[in-house]
C-alpha cells in the first residue's frame, strides 16, 4: 500500500513537466513508499497457520511433560484440531492435521540440567528411535540492503502479485493513453479527462466492495482510485484550463475528505496519508500567485483540524508526520519569500494554532500508543515542534524588543502548565511525555533572560532540545533520535561560533548577557548528554561507548570557552592570569562535587580543571601580564588552585576512570606550582635588591626548599607525598632537579654574579651558597630515593659530578672577575692570563685531589679520570699559557703545574690495581 502511495505522489509531483518527468516521478516515489513499508512494517500471522502451530506446541508440551516425569503413564492420543477457516485467502496452502501416537514406557530420566529439545527429538524418542542428527543452527544477519530487497521481493511476489503489478501496468497505461489521445487529437480533452476520471472512480467503486472480502485487494485499488482523481483534476485545471482554480481546488478539497474518511473507516493509514498529502498540495498546485496568506493559512488550520480529529481515532505517527513535514515547510517557504513585519498581526495567530496543533497531536499519539509501552513519545513532534516553531517565531518577532525573550517565557510556561495537567490527569504510562514537556518548558524558562538581554538564541535553545532528544531516545533506545540529539548539539555549537557567540565585545552586562549564558547552556546540555550516554551504554555500546566521553569533554570545553570569553571582556591583560585561575579551580571543584553528589565517576576528570588552569595562567603571564604569577589576585588564586587540585585528587582515588591519571596529576600539580613559586620569588627579589644575583640565587632557593619538603613529607608518610611517593619523590623531584640544575648552569654562564649593595665574596656570596645547596639537595635525594631515578639510576652521581665541576669553573670565573677587574665577557676572559693561570692551577689542584683520593680507596677509574685533568692541564700550559710569555701569570701556571705533578709523583704515581666499588 505505501508503493501505491508513493507511486501516486511521485507521479502527481512529476506530471506538470511531462510524460518522462511522470515515469521518473512515479518510480521514485514508489521507491521511497517502499522504504517506508520496510520500517513501518508490522508481521501478520495466518490464522489457520497460527492454530495449527497452537495444536502443535500443545502435544509437544505435554509429551515433555510425561517424558520428565518418568513416562509411567503413555499420553493420552489428541484430538485432531481442526484449523479455523481462512479469513482472508483462499489460496493459502492447507496444513496437514497432526494426531499424537501414544508413547511407550520411557525409561527414567537421570536428574540433571534440563535441556531444549526439539519436537522432532521427542516424537523420535517416543518412537524408540535414535533421534534425527542435526547441525548447529547458522544465524545469519541481513543487511539493510538485503531486507530492503527481500520486503520489495515480498510485495511483489507476494499473495496479491497480479494486482500490484495490474495497477502498476494500468497505471502507466493510462498515462501512455492520455498522452497518446494528446498528441493524435483522437478524442476532445473533455471525453479524455472523463473517460480518466470514470476509472479512477470505478476502481473506488470495486475497492469499496470488496472491502471486506479481499481487504488488501480493496485498498489498493481505492489508492489507485485516488491517484487518479487528482492526476485528472491537476490536468483539467493546469494543463488545459477547462476548470477554474477556485473550482479546481474545491475538487481537490473533497477528494481529500473522502480520501481520509475511507482512511478511518477502513484503519488505512496509506489511503489517508495520500488524502492528506494531496489536501496540502492542493493549494499549491491551484494556485495562481495572487492568493492571500490567510486564506492559504486558514485552510491548512482546517486541514490540520481534520488531521487532529484522525490523530484522536488513529495512532498513526507516519500521518502526523506528513502533515508536519507539510505545514511547516510551506509556511517557512511563504515566510522567506513573502512576509514583512506588517503582516505579524495576520500571521501569528496562524503559527500559534499550527504549534498547538501538534503539540496536541503528539499528545493524542501517546494517549493512543501509551498502552503498547513501546515508542509511544514521538521524538519528532515532541522535540521538533518547539524547535521549528521557535525559530519561525524568532523570524516574526526580530525587530521587536524583547519580542523573543517573552515568546520564550509563554512557550516555557505552556510546557510546564501542559506537563502538569498531564501529571494530574493522564494515565501513569504518559511519565516519560510529562518529563519530556517539563524538560522543554524548564529549557525555554532557562532561555528568557538571555534572550531578554540578547541574543545568541538558536544555539542555546538547539543545544537544550539536542540533550531532551537525547535523553528521550536513551529512554526508548532509539537509535535514531540519540544520533539526532548528538548532531543538533554540534549544530548548535557551530551556529554559536559562526554567530559571533565567543566574541569578547558587545556585552553589556558581567555574566548577564546571551553569550555568557549561551556557552553556559550548550555545556550543560552536553553534560546532561554526556551523563545520558553514560547511562545508556547498554543500550547502544558501540556509539555512546564514544559519545559519553567525547560529549564530556565537548561540554567541557564550551564551558572553558564561555567562561575565558566573559573573562577576556571585563579583565584586563594583568588580571586575566590569576581571574583564569580562579575560574578553572572553581570549576574543578564543582565538577568534584558533582562527582561524588551524583555518582558520575566520569566527572572526576574535569575536577582536575585546576592543573590545566595553573598551565594556562602561566602562559598568559608569560606572554601578555609581564609580572609574576603571585602579583595582584594572583596571591589569592595560586593558593586556591593548589586546594582545589589537591581536593579532586584525593577525592578521584579509588575511581577506576582516572586511576592510571592521579600521579601524573600530583607531578604536574608539584611541577606548576614550584614554577609559579620560583618565578615570583625570583621577581620580587630581583625589583627588591639591585644585584641579580639575588633573584637567581632565590629562583634555586625555592627549588631546593620544595625538594626538601617533599621528601620529608614522603618519608614521614604524610598525604600526598606519603602515599603517592613515586610521583613527588621519583619523577616530581627529578623535574625540580633537572629544573634547579639547568637553571644554576644557565645563570653560571649567563652574568657575572652581581651581589650589590654587598662586596663579593668568593664562595660566600648567595649565589654560589645556592648553587651548593642544589648540588646537596639533589645529591640528598639521590640517597633517599630507594628504587633509583628512572632512566639515571646510578649515572646520577657521574651527573653531578659533571654539573659540580661546571659551577665550580663559574665560580672561578665570577671570582676572577671581581676580584680582578677582568670584564665578564668571552673574549676578556679568553684573553686574560689571570684567568687562564687560575683555571690551571684548579684543574691541576682538582686532578691531584681525584688522585689522591683514588689512590687512599683504591678507585682505578677515578685515578684515570685525575690523571686525564692533569694531562689536560699539561697541554694547556704549552697550547694556551706558554702564548703569555714573560708574565707572572705564566710563571705561577707553570710552577703551580709543576709543583701538583711532583705531588702526584710522590703520593700516587701508579692507578690502584683493582676497582673497590663503595
Amino acid at each position: 500500500m505505501w508503493i501505491i502511495a508513493g507511486l501516486v505522489l511521485g507521479a502527481l509531483a512529476g506530471l506538470d513537466n511531462g510524460l518522462e518527468e511522470l515515469v521518473i516521478g512515479a518510480v521514485v516515489g514508489a521507491i521511497i513508499g517502499a522504504v517506508i513499508q520496510f520500517f513501518t512494517r508490522k508481521p501478520k500471522a495466518d490464522a489457520a497457520a497460527l492454530a495449527q502451530l497452537e495444536a502443535r506446541v500443545a502435544l509437544l508440551e505435554q509429551t515433555v511433560a510425561q517424558l520428565r516425569a518418568g513416562g509411567a503413564e503413555r499420553v493420552p492420543t489428541a484430538v485432531p484440531v481442526t484449523p479455523r477457516a481462512p479469513v482472508a485467502d483462499e489460496t493459502a496452502p492447507s496444513l496437514p492435521v497432526f494426531e499424537a501416537e501414544a508413547p511407550p514406557p520411557a525409561a527414567p530420566i537421570p536428574q540433571a540440567e534440563p535441556v531444549r529439545r526439539r519436537g522432532a527429538d521427542v516424537l523420535a524418542a517416543r518412537r524408540g528411535e535414535a533421534a534425527p542428527a542435526r547441525s548447529a543452527p547458522v544465524e545469519r544477519t541481513p543487511g539493510t540492503l538485503d531486507q530492503l530487497y527481500d520486503t520489495a521481493r515480498a510485495w511483489l511476489l507476494g499473495g496479491n502479485t497480479v494486482v500490484r503489478v495490474g495497477l502498476l501496468v494500468l497505471f502507466f497505461g493510462l498515462a501512455f493513453l492520455a498522452r497518446y489521445a494528446v498528441e493524435n487529437s483522437l478524442l476532445p480533452v473533455e471525453f479524455r479527462l472523463a473517460g480518466i476520471a470514470f476509472g479512477g472512480i470505478a476502481l473506488l467503486v470495486v475497492g469499496w466492495r470488496l472491502r471486506k472480502q479481499r481487504s488488501g485487494y480493496a485498498l489498493s485499488l481505492q489508492g489507485g482510485g485516488v491517484g487518479v482523481l487528482y492526476l485528472t483534476i491537476f490536468a483539467a485545471m493546469r494543463m488545459y484550463q477547462m476548470i477554474p482554480p477556485t473550482l479546481g481546488f474545491a475538487l481537490l478539497l473533497a477528494v481529500v475528505v473522502f480520501a481520509a474518511a475511507l482512511a478511518v473507516w477502513q484503519n488505512a493509514q496509506a489511503l489517508a496519508v495520500i488524502g492528506i498529502a494531496g489536501g496540502f498540495m492542493a493549494p499549491i498546485i491551484a494556485s495562481t500567485g495572487q492568493g492571500s496568506h490567510v486564506m492559504l493559512f486558514g485552510y491548512y488550520l482546517l486541514l490540520n483540524a481534520g488531521l487532529l480529529a484522525m490523530a484522536w481515532q488513529k495512532a498513526w505517527r507516519v500521518l502526523n508526520l506528513v502533515g508536519f513535514v507539510f505545514t511547516f515547510s510551506i509556511a517557512l517557504a511563504w515566510g522567506a519569500k513573502d512576509y514583512n513585519p506588517a503582516l505579524f498581526a495576520s500571521t501569528e495567530p496562524f503559527l500559534v494554532a499550527f504549534v498547538l496543533m501538534y503539540i496536541a497531536a503528539a499528545v493524542l499519539y501517546a494517549w493512543r500508543s501509551a498502552p503498547s509501552l513501546k515508542d509511544y513519545v514521538d521524538g519528532t513532534l515532541v522535540f521538533g515542534t518547539p524547535v521549528v516553531g521557535f525559530g519561525l517565531q524568532a523570524a516574526l518577532v526580530q525587530d521587536m524588543p524583547y519580542g523573543l525573550a517573552w515568546s520564550a517565557l509563554a512557550l516555557g510556561g505552556f510546557y510546564v502548565l501542559l506537563a502538569r495537567w498531564l501529571h494530574g490527569r493522564a494515565r501513569p504510562s504518559l511519565r516519560l511525555l510529562v518529563e519530556s514537556f517539563l524538560a522543554l518548558g524548564v529549557a525555554f524558562l532557562t532561555l528568557t533572560i538571555p534572550l531578554a538581554v540578547d541574543g545568541q538564541w538558536t544555539a542555546a535553545a538547539w543545544a537544550m532540545e539536542g540533550a531532551a532528544l537525547l535523553w528521550v531516545g536513551t529512554r526508548q533506545s532509539r537509535k535514531l533520535a540519540m544520533a539526532s540529539g548528538v548532531v543538533l548539539q554540534l549544530a548548535a555549537g557551530a551556529f554559536f561560533v559562526a554567530d559571533g557567540g565567543l566574541e569578547a565585545y558587545g556585552r553589556v552586562w558581567p555574566l548577564f548577557n546571551s553569550q555568557c549564558f549561551g556557552a553556559a547552556l550548550i555545556a550543560l546540555a552536553g553534560f546532561f548528554s554526556s551523563r545520558f550516554a553514560d547511562t545508556a551504554r547498554d543500550h547502544w555500546p558501540r556509539l555512546l561507548s564514544v559519545a559519553a566521553p567525547a560529549l564530556l569533554v565537548w561540554a567541557t570545553l564550551w564551558w572553558l570557552a564561555g567562561g575565558m570569553t566573559e573573562l577576556d571582556a571585563w579583565f584586563t591583560n594583568r588580571q586575566i592570569p590569576a581571574a583564569a585561575l580562579i575560574f578553572f579551580a572553581a570549576s574543578g571543584a564543582l565538577a568534584s562535587l558533582a562527582a561524588r553528589r551524583f555518582d558520575w565517576p566520569a566527572l572526576h576528570g574535569p575536577a582536575l580543571l585546576a592543573l590545566p588552569g595553573m598551565a594556562l595562567s602561566l602562559l598568559l603571564t608569560l606572554l601578555h601580564a609581564s609580572t609574576h604569577p603571585l602579583a595582584d589576585w594572583g596571591l589569592l588564586a595560586w593558593p586556591l588552585a593548589v586546594a582545589s587540585a589537591l581536593f579532586a585528587l584525593r577525592r578521584a582515588e579509588g575511581t577506576p576512570v582516572v586511576a592510571k591519571w592521579l600521579r601524573h596529576g600530583h607531578t604536574a600539580g608539584l611541577w606548576l606550582a614550584s614554577i609559579a613559586l620560583a618565578w615570583a620569588a625570583g621577581e620580587v627579589t630581583d625589583g627588591a635588591v639591585a644585584g641579580d644575583s639575588w633573584a637567581h640565587a632565590a629562583v634555586l632557593a625555592v627549588i631546593a626548599l620544595v625538594m626538601i619538603g617533599m621528601q620529608r613529607l614522603a618519608l614521614r608518610g604524610i598525604w600526598p607525598a606519603g602515599p603517592w611517593r613515586q610521583a613527588y619523590l621519583g619523577l616530581g623531584n627529578a623535574g625540580l632537579a633537572v629544573a634547579g640544575l639547568g637553571w644554576a648552569l644557565l645563570v653560571s654562564v649567563a652574568g657575572g654574579g652581581d651581589v650589590t649593595p654587598l662586596p663579593y665574596l668568593p664562595l660566600l656570596n648567595p649565589l654560589d651558597l645556592a648553587m651548593g645547596v642544589m648540588l646537596l639537595v639533589v645529591f640528598r635525594w639521590w640517597q633517599v630515593q630507594p628504587d633509583g631515578v628512572p632512566v639515571l639510576g646510578g649515572m646520577l652521581p657521574k651527573v653531578l659530578a659533571a654539573v659540580g665541576f661546571v659551577l665550580a669553573n663559574g665560580a672561578l670565573l665570577r671570582a676572577v672577575h671581581h676580584l680582578a677587574g677582568v670584564p665578564w665577557s668571552e673574549a676578556a676572559l679568553f684573553e686574560s692570563d689571570t684567568v687562564q693561570a687560575s683555571v690551571s692551577l684548579f684543574w691541576g689542584l682538582l686532578g691531584l685531589a681525584l688522585t689522591f683520593v683514588a689512590s687512599r680507596g683504591q678507585r682505578r677509574t677515578l685515578w684515570m679520570l685525575g690523571a686525564v685533568l692533569l694531562g689536560v692541564v699539561v697541554a694547556k700550559l704549552f697550547l694556551v699559557d706558554m702564548a703569555s710569555t714573560g708574565t707572572v701569570a705564566r710563571i705561577v701556571s707553570f710552577l703551580g703545574a709543576g709543583v701538583v705533578l711532583l705531588v702526584v709523583g710522590y703520593f700516587s704515581p701508579l692507578p690502584p690495581a683493582r676497582e673497590q666499588n663503595a
